[in-house]
């Protein structure tokens, strides 16, 4: 019998909808919802993938990471939520703190907003964060060496990663590109997963601000595990599924409920 090629698509619309309004598909559920067997649904989602339509994780299948342009092209989207997750995180930082800051435009973004009387040591392989915080009264800042990746506008390799490993940080900002609670933190710079998982492997705790269009997505490469997480900081309220995925992780959520 020839597959039904209509239905196929039908159901992988219905696949990529689900996606688009729940941020996540099971595969068990779709293949009940269609009646049909589980194996079926397993080569929708690996056919779905294969076209960059969604990622493959354990169980179904969560959105792609939205795609990220060049550091100054980021930068130069101006960002309310950036913003917002910036205070956030700002205003959790205590004076005396030995932070490590990743690189990246929210993290850059949260050197801008120090206030200016906080005393604490920035340890950062982020070079535009170190220009920021040039003029800062009381920040101590040190800018780790290593091979400059123009695009991400990091400090990475091995020189950068034995640096941080110096460090007992109280405290680890780290850029994401996804974050889910099942695959973790995830990004799309592969030479940037040594010099984060090198910050969170230092540090007491570990703080991941993200943008809400980044949760329950997957990158390509793996950084951290949810339970390496401490705090995950996003400036958008969460939807109660979402709430309840992340509370079953045992991730901490600060979220701005203004």
């Amino acid at each position: 019998m020839q597959p039904d090629h209509h239905l196929l698509d039908d159901r992988q619309q219905w696949i990529l909808t689900q996606l688009a309004e729940k941020r996540q598909v099971n595969t068990n559920a779709v293949a009940e919802e269609f009646d049909v067997s589980v194996d079926t649904i397993r080569r929708d989602l690996r056919s779905l993938h294969d076209q960059g339509l969604l990622r493959r994780v354990h169980g179904g299948a969560v959105p792609l990471s939205p795609l990220s342009p060049s550091f100054s092209g980021r930068s130069a989207d101006d960002s309310t939520e950036r913003s917002q997750l910036a205070d956030l995180v700002v205003r959790s930082l205590r004076a005396g703190q030995v932070i490590g800051l990743d690189a990246g435009t929210t993290t850059t973004e949260i050197a801008a907003r120090l206030p200016q009387t906080l005393q604490v040591t920035i340890v950062t392989n982020n070079p535009a964060a170190a220009v920021v915080l040039a003029d800062h009264p009381a920040a101590s800042v040190v800018l780790l060496g290593g091979t400059v990746d123009l695009q991400w506008m990091a400090t990475t390799g091995p020189a950068t990663v034995d640096s941080i490993r110096n460090f007992h940080l109280d405290l680890a900002i780290v850029g994401a590109c996804s974050f889910d609670a099942t695959a973790g933190a995830t990004t799309r710079s592969p030479n940037e997963v040594a010099t984060k998982q090198a910050f969170i492997a230092a540090a007491a705790t570990t703080v991941i601000p993200i943008e809400s269009n980044k949760l329950s997505t997957v990158a390509p490469f793996h950084v951290a595990d949810p339970t390496e997480t401490d705090l995950l900081v996003t400036a958008s309220a969460l939807d109660s599924a979402v709430q309840e995925k992340w509370h079953s992780a045992g991730i901490r959520v600060l979220t701005d409920l203004r």
